[in-house]
């Protein structure tokens, strides 16, 4: 719908060969989470990656989550809401109604084309293959950014994205969210592309736009 976005794609779709770390910034509304699952599951379907994995931190303390009940699934869901959105949008067509779009999207996770994770539990593991999708992180410390991208395997592309004007996580702030941290340290690095939507780019409605200046925190 405007540049930011077709620039967005190409960073995306580009060969994790060259380019295996991908940076998108931007505020709330302008397509990142939406663009960047639109890409990697044709990037699945094409066979260049075995699989997408969606993660993003919990908003609580990593350490927390083991107190919560469920299975890991079952304790990380309600924080997969919005990527579930999304792909309701990207896979409705016209006459299906809620049960059917619903369907697809359970598909979907049950092929194992996708899955996702909270980003406590990537620790120690070695990701091949995988076109790993790290939303919202600006939630994520820097510790936490560290250890996400060295979890990266050979043929992997990992795509960190979010929006440094909404920090949930009281321990952090502009200064010290990993989403910054990794666009100040990666900038001069060769395997990776960054890029940050400019302020008049959400898409989402009017209303997203306007609040997304009016009430941003100072």
């Amino acid at each position: 719908r405007n540049s930011g976005q077709s620039f967005a794609i190409e960073a995306l779709m580009s060969d994790a060969n060259v380019h295996p770390l991908t940076l998108l910034a931007g505020k709330a509304g302008t397509g990142k989470t939406l663009l960047a699952l639109a890409c990697g599951l044709k990037l699945v379907k094409d066979g260049r990656y075995r699989q997408v994995l969606l993660c993003r931190p919990n908003v609580m303390m990593d350490e927390e989550i083991g107190f919560l009940p469920g299975t890991e699934k079952e304790k990380i869901s309600p924080l997969m809401r919005g990527a579930v959105d999304n792909l309701e949008v990207m896979l409705r067509k016209r006459g299906d109604t809620p049960e059917d779009v619903k369907k697809k999207v359970a598909d979907l996770f049950e092929s194992g084309l996708i899955d996702f994770q909270s980003i406590g539990y990537l620790r120690g593991r070695s990701i091949a293959g995988t076109y790993v999708i790290i939303d919202e992180a600006q939630n994520a410390t820097q510790n936490q950014i560290l250890s996400i991208i060295t979890r990266a395997g050979e043929g992997s592309k990992f795509v960190i994205m979010g929006d440094p004007a909404q920090i949930d996580n009281t321990h952090l702030d502009s200064h010290s969210n990993g989403l910054d941290y990794a666009i100040e340290r990666m900038k001069d690095s060769p395997l990776c592309e960054e890029l940050e939507f400019s302020n008049n780019e959400c898409t989402r409605s009017p209303l997203a736009l306007d609040a997304s200046e009016r009430l941003k925190k100072v």
